[in-house]
């Protein structure tokens, strides 16, 4: 999912390419990532800073500051893509390929035994 902004704005410390899609400047973390970070695990900036120590704490702040500024498409490009997620473990689950399939469960029941 793209979206647009009214007026261009340049964000310190954030590459944005042209769909609107934001990345922390010499990293691969994106800011939406980031955010997904912090919602799962309830972090704060310092504890994101903690987590990512190669990034500085002043860009996990910039990125924050542009998630705040366009969270709803933000919030709207994560839940597309947790939905194509979704659509594609259960395509997996339907061929029968993957951590769902009763193979892969007895590979991993035979390991367990083999290192217990």
């Amino acid at each position: 999912m793209t979206f647009t902004t009214d007026t261009p704005v340049t964000w310190q410390y954030l590459e944005i390419d042209t769909q609107n899609q934001a990345t922390i400047v010499n990293s691969r973390v994106s800011v939406a990532q980031l955010i997904q970070e912090k919602h799962a695990h309830g972090w704060s900036p310092e504890e994101l800073h903690f987590q990512h120590p190669e990034i500085p704490l002043a860009a996990i702040y910039s990125a924050l500051s542009y998630y705040y500024t366009y969270q709803p498409q933000i919030d709207a490009q994560i839940a597309q893509e947790q939905e194509e997620i979704q659509n594609l473990q259960a395509d997996l689950v339907t061929m029968g390929v993957g951590h769902h399939t009763a193979d892969f469960k007895q590979a991993l029941q035979q390991k367990r035994q083999q290192q217990g």
